[in-house]
């Protein structure tokens, strides 16, 4: 069998040799056949034959020179790449004769596949790209499954319900990641991280940014290798303490430090802390160099510029719990993401049933004795994408946009085919005369087909051109988003390869129509004068349905553009429940490791009085949590002299300011807010909202109540002083959950992370330079971050509604312009097939209106067909994106009737000028003609 390779690889080598050397082979074949000829011309001349009739008889008693040439040139190269040059030329012949044609063909599929490029481009890091590391498909994420009670301790990581009906959590204590990093026998590496936002200071000025703590042999074991100095080291992690090392990212490196090697050894400050830079993250090993800057943490959607060991947590980043500002001996406390890479000896059913029985050994004493203690364990889920939130937030928007800019590009690619089918018609004497002169139907098959991919190859070629150039448009689109920086577009091998499938797959798709027209095409038909018009009779209902089809998809796109912007507009109509006007907001976080809880409330509180005395200023105050869109925080509620129930009840909680409800303007509709006597040392009081006091207070007036919660958020009994307003609170989507709020200063733990407000009298920016100098005055190491206006952040929750309501309106506008030129090209063709029968119409007394309004009817009825399909599949499809609307029903009639409107005055305008020609119709010429 190899043997018989290879003498096909030989014999197909030397073909290609002969294909190669075909001009200089044929060109002494050529001389061959002249010099046989001559002989037998001269001997037809001895036998006294004159020239002229020696040479004929010569010609043909040596026989077909032409199909000897063929042969020649069949058995001597590779034929089907002759055969595909010539196709090739003369397809490139024909796009040149029909410039007009090429230039709408091109430039429709140029806008198809260029929407699909950039939006592809987009996506796949949401979608297909996976962490730069070494061997990715091998990492598997370690969470933890119980009943419905949680078993843990309150965790500092995701914890949220599963398809099970329990919990699913993947923070982990470090004791128990140390228990579980022994067991090398199940699994070939761990690595423990955790994402926590820091403030960097690098030659005095301030800057908030990401950071990861990671485990000390977290890069070797992900093969990441330094692009500049060395990784960290399991050295780093156990002698974290004496010396303190950090890694940063290339980004960081680039924007900071200007790409320059001085930054190894440089000092920065991380929370406070001095560390020194020992390298610069690069990525996994390529040949014989490290790829540059790939590797930006383990968090999908949140790029991390420093890596720092896990064990200095307790220097920068102290976490008050216990009497320890360490949570590294805490078995209570549970912060860690781990990955694992498994081994490939060892079956992933077997490395969790043995590190699932690490995990419980460990664990066991420090769980809370619930019911649900024995249904929890230990689960692995894929880690090729680490801790994964960006396909979560992005995945169906994704894949919304794709199915919309993919039916954009079905709908040019239906424009095309009609296009192709009418140029078809007009070459029907060409084909016919071809097949006459021995073509085969399969070579005019072949050559329709060739033409579509040239046509499809110089239309991707100019969309790779438009979507590289358009690549910024989603994450311009999202700049308002949280996670716009988590959106990377990298024009790579991938989108090169998409986008030469695409227009491969598009040529062939609109070529398929011209295709099977050109072998059907009739031998003798195309060569007479007349008699093609039950052909054209024929064609025409086949444009037709095309079209049909055209009006469908832009029915489709229409409808989702409108639910998306209907949706849009609903989002913008919530009562938020305060005035966002004049309203200033920023954050500012205290590092731990420089301010105590007592230095925390005093910087606050000199903060609030330096804000509220500058002018244009009317008050300021402060929230743990901001009043929409900043997350959410949670604690236990028990209202005292009611039983403790088996599950305790959890409602939202937000520490304020004394002033927080004047400056937001929130109402007070019962008792009161809080006020200057409302302090640390004084009773413990809270304000909830009209949503828990309607839960929990029915038919009771909750003024005056006493409740308890979690003694690590306020200590002792808090009395209910007042009732205020709902409020939006995570989102604008969620309606108001149950809230207290209660005085900042009377919590436990002192303000690290605070929102500031402040209510100008004027337009807030035009504070802002006062207020910056203000906060740099108490601290210049404290960075204002997030600094925007209320009506901005309103703004930035509807971010998402707003790049997919621009962009699907943006694909129906295109759609209904390739609609229009479809439904132009087939009124006019029908008008143009139909011309004897109109001109016999209007000489039998026919008025030109009538013919109008009948052209016109036409087009109403071709357009009603195809909203009907659309608006069928648009119901259909609308279950897709049932979860990405807001506040419509499961169909929308002010959308439909907008669409069916759309659609019917734009096919009637683009009907109207072949209507009108129709109606101006000579009937003698048309006569005449016929």
């Amino acid at each position: 069998m190899r043997g018989r390779v290879r003498g096909w690889m030989r014999v197909f080598a030397a073909k290609l040799r002969g294909h190669v050397g075909y001009r200089r082979t044929g060109a002494e074949l050529a001389d061959e056949i002249e010099l046989h000829v001559e002989m037998l011309t001269e001997r037809f001349i001895e036998r006294g034959m004159e020239p002229e009739e020696a040479r004929a008889a010569a010609r043909r008693q040596f026989g077909n020179a032409p199909l000897l040439r063929e042969r020649h040139r069949a058995q001597s190269g590779v034929a089907f790449l002759v055969t595909l040059g010539r196709d090739v030329r003369f397809g490139l012949r024909q796009l040149q004769r029909n410039r007009v044609l090429t230039f709408v063909a091109i430039t429709s599929l140029a806008l198809g596949i260029g929407a699909n490029t950039a939006i592809f481009s987009a996506a796949k890091d949401v979608l297909f790209d996976t962490l730069p590391v070494e061997r990715p498909r091998e990492l598997r994420m370690l969470t933890w499954v119980s009943g419905p009670e949680q078993v843990v301790p309150p965790a500092w990581g995701d914890v949220g319900p599963n398809e099970a009906g329990g919990l699913t959590g993947n923070a982990f204590s470090y004791p128990v990641f140390e228990e579980l990093r022994k067991r090398r026998d199940a699994a070939e590496a761990f690595v423990a991280f955790k994402d926590v936002p820091m403030t960097a200071t690098v030659d005095g000025h301030p800057e908030a940014i990401n950071g990861e703590l990671i485990s000390g042999d977290g890069f070797d074991s992900l093969g990441v290798k330094a692009e500049l100095g060395r990784t960290l080291t399991d050295g780093d992690e156990r002698n974290a303490g004496n010396g303190p090392v950090v890694v940063i990212s290339d980004g960081f490196w680039r924007e900071r430090f200007g790409r320059s090697a001085s930054v190894l050894g440089k000092t920065i400050e991380l929370n406070g802390i001095p560390v020194t830079v020992v390298g610069v993250s690069g990525g996994v090993v390529s040949g014989e160099r490290v790829s540059s800057g790939r590797f930006a943490g383990l968090q999908m959607g949140s790029d991390a510029q420093v890596f720092v060991p896990l064990t200095l947590q307790p220097l920068i980043l102290p976490k008050a719990q216990n009497g320890s500002v360490s949570l590294l001996d805490n078995p209570s406390s549970w912060w860690v993401q781990i990955l694992v890479r498994l081994r490939p000896e060892v079956a992933e059913a077997r490395a969790q049933a043995e590190l699932d029985a690490t995990m419980r050994q460990a664990a066991m004493p420090f769980l809370k004795r619930t019911g649900d203690l024995d249904r929890f364990h230990l689960k692995m889920e894929p880690g090729d994408r680490g801790l994964d939130y960006l396909r979560g937030e992005y995945a169906r928007p994704s894949y919304v946009l794709l199915a919309l800019a993919g039916l954009v590009l079905l709908l040019a690619c239906l424009n095309l085919a009609n296009l192709l089918l009418a140029r078809s018609a007009s070459r029907q004497r060409e084909l016919s005369t071809r097949l006459a002169l021995g073509a085969s139907r399969g070579s005019l098959v072949r050559q329709m087909l060739t033409e579509s991919v040239l046509l499809s190859s110089l239309g991707g070629g100019a969309g790779l051109l438009l979507g590289y150039l358009g690549r910024g448009i989603v994450p311009a689109l999202l700049k308002d988003s949280p996670e716009a920086a988590a959106i990377a577009v990298q024009f790579d091998w991938r989108v090169l390869l998409f986008t030469l499938g695409l227009s491969f797959a598009t040529g062939i798709l609109f070529g398929l129509a011209p295709a099977w027209q050109a072998s059907r095409a009739a031998t003798d038909g195309g060569l007479r004068n007349s008699g093609g018009s039950t052909a054209s009779r024929h064609r025409l209902w086949f444009d037709k349905s095309l079209v049909a089809g055209q009006i469908a998809l832009s029915a489709i796109l229409l409808m989702g553009a409108g639910l998306f912007v209907h949706t849009l507009l609903n989002l913008s109509r919530i009562p938020l429940g305060f005035e966002t006007r004049h309203l200033l907001e920023f954050r500012l976080t205290l590092p731990r490791a420089r301010y105590s809880d007592a230095r925390m409330t005093a910087y606050f509180r000199q903060a609030q009085e330096k804000l509220a005395s500058l002018p244009g200023v009317r008050s300021v105050t402060v929230s743990s949590i901001g009043i929409v869109g900043d997350g959410h925080s949670g604690s236990s509620f028990h209202v005292l002299g009611r039983p403790v129930g088996k599950d305790p009840t959890r409602v939202q909680t937000v520490g304020v300011g004394v002033d927080f409800f004047q400056t937001l303007g929130i109402p007070i509709l019962q008792g009161r807010g809080f006020n200057a006597r409302d302090t640390a040392t004084s009773p413990k009081v809270a304000v909830v909202n009209r949503a828990l006091a309607e839960k929990y207070f029915a038919n009771e007036n909750p003024v005056g109540r006493m409740f308890e919660v979690d003694p690590e958020d306020v200590a002792g009994p808090i009395e209910i002083v007042g009732i205020a307003a709902d409020t939006r609170y995570a989102g604008l989507r969620e309606e108001t959950p149950p809230l207290f709020y209660v005085p900042y200063v009377q919590n436990v733990n002192g303000p690290g992370r605070m929102m500031v407000e402040l209510r100008t009298a004027a337009e807030p920016t035009s504070v802002l330079p006062a207020v910056r100098e203000a906060i740099e005055s108490i601290d210049r190491d404290v960075p204002m971050v997030d600094v925007r206006t209320m009506q901005e952040q309103v703004k930035t929750t509807m971010a998402h509604e707003l790049a997919i309501a621009q962009l699907a309106g943006g694909f129906s506008v295109l759609a209904l312009v390739l609609a229009s030129i479809g439904i132009y090209g087939i009124m006019a063709y029908a008008v143009t097939t139909r011309t004897g029968e109109i001109g016999l119409r209007i000489a039998l007394g026919a008025r030109a209106g009538q013919v109008l309004s009948g052209v016109l009817r036409e087009a109403f009825w071709l357009t009603g067909i195809g909203v009907l399909l659309g608006t069928v599949a648009a119901l259909w499809l609308t279950r897709f994106i049932r979860e990405m609307l807001y506040g419509l029903g499961g169909t929308d009639g002010l959308t439909v009737g907008g669409t069916v409107g759309l659609l019917v005055c734009v096919a009637l305008a683009a009907a109207f000028a072949p209507a009108r020609r129709a109606s101006r119709i000579d009937p003698i010429r048309a006569l005449r003609h016929e």
